[in-house]
């Protein structure tokens, strides 16, 4: 007799739905995080699971549990069967992120100049044309997205699981306190901070890289104790 061959086995259905849900769940939380970050949903504002769903076009399941995420992130403020607010901003919680952000940005800028991999750096000298292509343009929406891609890309490549979870619980707040203080508008020094930082981080130069960082840091700063946000 030939020994019986074990059956194959086929993903159930259950696991791809698991799956689905999951990506379903990042990408809720994604957009959720740009609309925070980007003021299209501001603090204090009041939203429902329901809106949520229609404005994203997804599912009650994953859109609840990214907001359950972002509630854990401090952005949103869970409330039990009405939806969800938008959590305050204030001057206090601004520079308090700001402490916290100075010594872990210096490490993710020079870990990722020195830790990049070449397709990496491509994508930063990639990241720093569009970003000076946005400021030129004076593209609101192109720098924003580039923005966000930049943060990400930063955190991969530094190579550094712990920092980049730290920097991913106060991410979403520096930018946000950023478009705060420029709506809409691209202040050039600012962005030429930020494009200072992924060329540096392109050509491997970990110096460079953190002292652009340095000065990022020090408009932030600078731009948050010379027009506090109120509260």
């Amino acid at each position: 007799m030939r020994p019986r061959q074990p059956k194959s086995r086929r993903p159930s259905a259950k696991a791809s739905t698991t799956s689905e849900i999951a990506s379903l769940t990042e990408r809720a939380y994604a957009q959720l995080e740009q609309m925070i970050a980007t003021l299209e949903l501001r603090p204090g504002a009041y939203v429902s699971e329901a809106e949520l769903c229609e404005r994203l076009g997804i599912g009650r399941t994953p859109v609840r549990e990214a907001m359950q995420r972002l509630a854990r992130d401090h952005l949103l403020q869970i409330m039990p069967r009405k939806g969800c607010v938008v959590s305050d901003c204030r001057f206090g919680d601004e520079l308090n992120v700001i402490e916290a952000r100075r010594p872990l940005e210096l490490v993710v800028a020079r870990g990722a100049a020195m830790r990049a991999t070449p397709e990496q750096r491509q994508q930063f000298t990639e990241l720093a044309a569009g970003m000076v292509a946005a400021l030129e343009q004076d593209d609101f929406d192109a720098f924003a997205r580039l923005d966000a891609d930049f943060n990400q890309l930063c955190l991969v490549a530094c190579r550094n699981a712990t920092v980049a979870s730290m920097m991913r619980l106060i991410g979403t707040q520096n930018r946000r306190f950023w478009f705060m203080h420029h709506g809409r508008t691209l202040p050039r020094e600012g962005v030429e901070c930020h494009i200072e930082i992924a060329r540096a981080i392109a050509s491997g130069d970990a110096d460079l890289a953190a002292d652009a960082a340095e000065r990022l840091l020090a408009y932030v700063e600078g731009l948050a104790r010379r027009s506090p946000i109120p509260g």
